[in-house]
């Protein structure tokens, strides 16, 4: 089945947030002030927790600009439920993959001590490092590309999108340290921004192109993020295809793991 890789990889993060939740909660109770918070997230506004020493009231809504969320990891391509490329898609084969995005903006409602939920916007770009010498072609419809005889030494295509997850979190009660383990599962949406291309080549040194390159206008999917104190590990997995109106790239989607800090 196309999503069993996934759904496999998904599943083991998950069994280990619940693993690291259950470690950390075995001691304190839940203090009914937070004036020793130490999940420091940068935000502006009203915040999730009272960080004054005050009395915190439940529900609590809390929202503003913030820095936050910010992943760093890699990307994979699966190609119909295959980590390998189609015949189709070698023009796309790949040296390294990236993904690159943090939030900007939030607005939730903490339920109680444990459980909150939110709604974020921010901003997310995937790096494709290409192995061949290609050009993607800017004006036609579906993907098309050109081989070119220029020795580029370096190939990146890029996406860049707005991204708006809705995220539903979970947090241990705090350890003799003070400190928590958190679980994040959400569903996640993107507005495309803009498709780019950077060459550099000893020939004509550093180009740039920008194009939506067929690339989905619309991204959607779902993620899961387990951490501890303010950092953790996130995977996401893209269930729209990465390009539109582009036959031969059907069934083909983005996977992505890494880093979060200030999660």
């Amino acid at each position: 089945m196309k999503n069993t890789c996934i759904t496999y990889i998904l599943s083991s993060v998950m069994v280990g947030l619940l693993s690291l939740t259950s470690v950390s909660a075995q001691d304190h109770k839940n203090d009914s002030t937070e004036n020793k918070h130490r999940d420091y997230i940068p935000t502006i506004g009203k915040k999730d927790y009272d960080d004054q020493g005050k009395k915190i009231i439940y529900p609590r809504f809390f929202g503003g600009p913030t820095f936050a969320r910010v992943d760093w990891g890699f990307s994979r391509l699966i190609d119909n439920g295959s980590f390998s490329l189609s015949a189709d898609n070698q023009f796309l084969d790949y040296s390294k993959a990236s993904n690159f995005g943090f939030d900007v903006a939030q607005v939730g409602l903490r339920f109680n001590d444990l459980f909150k939920i939110y709604v974020s916007t921010g901003f997310e770009w995937n790096y494709l490092r290409l192995k061949n010498d290609i050009i993607l072609d800017t004006k036609e419809v579906p993907l098309t590309y050109a081989e070119s005889e220029t020795d580029y030494r370096k190939n990146v295509f890029t996406s860049t999108y707005l991204r708006l997850p809705l995220t539903f979190e979970f947090r241990s009660r705090k350890n003799r340290h003070g400190d928590r383990a958190k679980i994040a599962v959400g569903a996640m949406s993107g507005i495309l921004l803009k498709g780019t291309q950077r060459l550099k080549s000893e020939e004509f040194g550093k180009q740039k192109f920008r194009d939506n390159y067929n690339l989905a206008s619309f991204q959607y999917g779902a993620f899961a993020r387990v951490g501890y104190k303010s950092m953790g590990l996130f995977a996401k997995y893209y269930l729209n295809d990465m390009f539109e109106n582009s036959p031969n790239q059907q069934s083909l989607n983005n996977f992505t793991f890494g880093l979060s800090l200030w999660f």
